[in-house]
């Protein structure tokens, strides 16, 4: 058994020895080399997903924690929801929703456009069909250097 804690206090069992949870570039989760398919059991663990003191990332359910290896970004924006007066959500795949702001949006290597969600605590990666969702809101200046969002009457550019 693995514990992790000291003295009197609260033992934490660590279970990452014998469950290896690993979260795909895609969103999806897998428990020893298995994708997990069933709905809830998957939001469960995205709900309980945090990010620890050193960047890596873990699950927590009362006294027992697993680390999680990730791929890429832990969630991944599935779809863009435009709304009244020009507001716009990103439905994530854990099937929640978050206001986006593009002062959070940035272009990383490949190409790959992300956000992050959560308020700062986690990056997000844009599936193919979000990333042309969120892409009609993008111009380029005359030159093409650089792009610029034109979102809710403000211009932000697009950082790289």
């Amino acid at each position: 058994m693995s514990h992790v804690g000291n003295g009197d206090k609260e033992q934490i069992f660590d279970a990452t020895p014998y469950l290896k949870l690993f979260i795909d570039k895609d969103g999806r989760w897998f428990q020893n080399g298995k994708e997990i398919v069933h709905e809830t059991i998957y939001r469960q663990f995205c709900a309980m997903l945090e990010k620890t003191s050193s960047g890596g990332y873990q699950v927590r359910m009362g006294r027992e924690l697993c680390a999680v290896e990730v791929e890429d970004a832990p969630f991944v924006v599935k779809g863009v929801i435009e709304g009244p007066h020009g507001s716009i959500s990103l439905r994530l795949n854990d099937g929640t929703t978050e206001l986006f702001d593009p002062a959070r949006f940035w272009i990383g290597k490949e190409n790959v456009p992300y956000c992050t969600i959560r308020d700062g605590l986690f990056h997000a990666r844009f599936s193919r069909a979000a990333y042309y969702q969120i892409a009609r809101h993008i111009e380029a200046d005359p030159d093409g250097t650089e792009f610029f969002f034109h979102f809710d009457g403000k211009q932000t550019r697009v950082k790289q």
